[in-house]
C-alpha cells in the first residue's frame, strides 16, 4: 500500500491511521520532494500534475513496487487517480481528492485566493509552530480549513499541520501553476477499484463545488460521506478513515500489493499541485483488531 499525503502537508500526516493500515498491509509512506522532511525538488523542475506523478512512480520504481492499494488525501488523491491511470494501481480510496473543481471557476478561484492568504500567515506561524499550537484561538483561525475540530488535536499533530506547510519549498511555484493546469481527462471504464471519500465538514474543498468534475470523470467511482470530518479526515474519525480504506481493500481480495517495477508509462492530465516523494518515512507501528465506525453513508 502507497500513501500519498496533501499538499503542504507530510507522511506524518497519516499516523492517525497507521496502526491500523500496516496491521493488514505492507505500506510505503514518503513525504513529496520540496515538502517538509522530504528530499528537494529536483532542478528546473515545473511543477504539475504530470510532473508530480512522474515523480511518484519513479518512487514506487525504486521501491520496487509495480502496482499497489493507493490512498491519498487532497493532492494525494488526486495523484493517487492519476496514478491508476497509468496502471500503477490495484485500487484507490482518495479522501476529499483534489481537482474536483471546474476550470476558472469561482470554486478554483477562492481556493487559490485561501492558500495565497495562508502563505502569509505560515511564513510567520511555521517558525514558531509549536508555541501557536498552544493557542486554541491560533489553532481555529490556522487549522480551520483543514480539520473540523482543531481543538481536539495533539499538541504534536497540531505543531505538524502548521509546521509543514511553513516549511513547504514547493508552495510558491505550486500557486503559479494552479490556474494554468489542464483538464483531466475520463476514467471510463475505471483502471482499477476506486473509492472516493469526502468530509462532510471540508471546508477547504467543500464537497459542493469541488467534486462535481470528478464525479463526471469517474462514472463507476463509489461514493462515501463521513459526517463528522474535515478536510484531512484522519484527525478528526481516523476510525472510519481506516475502515473506509481496508473494506475496500478487503473487498476486492485478488487484488494484493505488486512488486518488480515497470517503467516507461505515461500519459496524464491534471490540475494544480507538486511533487513526489523522498525516502524519509514516519515510523509505523502495528496493533490488531478493527477500527470502530462512525457516521460514514453512501453518496
Amino acid at each position: 500500500m502507497v500513501l500519498l499525503h496533501g499538499f503542504a502537508l507530510c507522511a506524518d500526516s497519516w499516523k492517525p491511521i497507521l496502526p491500523d493500515l500496516v496491521g493488514r498491509h505492507s505500506v510505503h509512506a514518503g513525504t513529496y520532494h520540496g515538502h517538509f522532511g522530504g528530499a528537494p525538488l529536483p532542478r528546473n523542475f515545473r511543477p504539475s500534475i504530470a510532473a508530480s506523478v512522474d515523480l511518484a512512480a519513479t518512487e514506487m520504481d525504486i521501491a520496487g513496487i509495480q502496482r499497489a492499494h493507493l490512498v491519498g488525501n487532497s493532492l494525494g488523491g488526486w495523484l493517487a487517480l492519476e496514478l491508476a491511470r497509468r496502471g500503477r494501481a490495484l485500487s484507490v480510496v482518495a479522501f476529499s481528492p483534489g481537482g474536483g473543481w471546474e476550470s476558472g471557476s469561482p470554486e478554483e478561484q477562492h481556493l487559490h485566493a485561501i492558500f495565497k492568504r495562508k502563505r502569509q500567515l505560515l511564513r510567520i506561524g511555521g517558525r514558531f509552530a509549536p508555541l501557536v499550537a498552544t493557542s486554541k484561538r491560533a489553532r481555529r483561525l490556522g487549522l480551520r480549513e483543514i480539520v473540523a475540530y482543531p481543538d481536539r488535536l495533539s499538541h504534536e499533530h497540531a505543531t505538524m499541520l502548521i509546521k509543514a506547510p511553513g516549511n513547504c519549498a514547493a508552495y510558491d511555484g505550486v500557486l503559479r501553476a494552479m490556474p494554468y493546469e489542464p483538464v483531466p481527462l475520463p476514467m471510463d471504464p475505471l483502471p482499477c477499484p476506486v473509492r472516493i471519500v469526502w468530509g462532510a465538514k471540508d471546508e477547504l474543498l467543500p464537497m459542493r463545488g469541488y467534486s462535481e468534475r470528478w464525479r463526471r470523470l469517474l462514472p463507476g467511482a463509489e461514493w462515501l460521506e463521513l459526517d463528522d470530518a474535515g478536510h484531512v479526515p484522519m484527525y478528526d474519525d481516523p476510525a472510519s478513515c481506516a475502515r473506509a480504506v481496508l473494506e475496500f481493500t478487503r473487498a476486492h481480495p485478488r487484488q494484493r500489493d505488486s512488486v518488480g517495477p515497470t517503467r516507461g508509462a505515461r500519459a496524464v492530465n491534471g490540475s494544480a499541485s507538486a511533487m513526489v516523494s523522498s525516502r524519509r518515512e514516519p515510523t509505523l507501528t502495528s496493533t490488531t483488531g478493527q477500527p470502530e465506525s462512525r457516521s460514514m453513508r453512501s453518496t
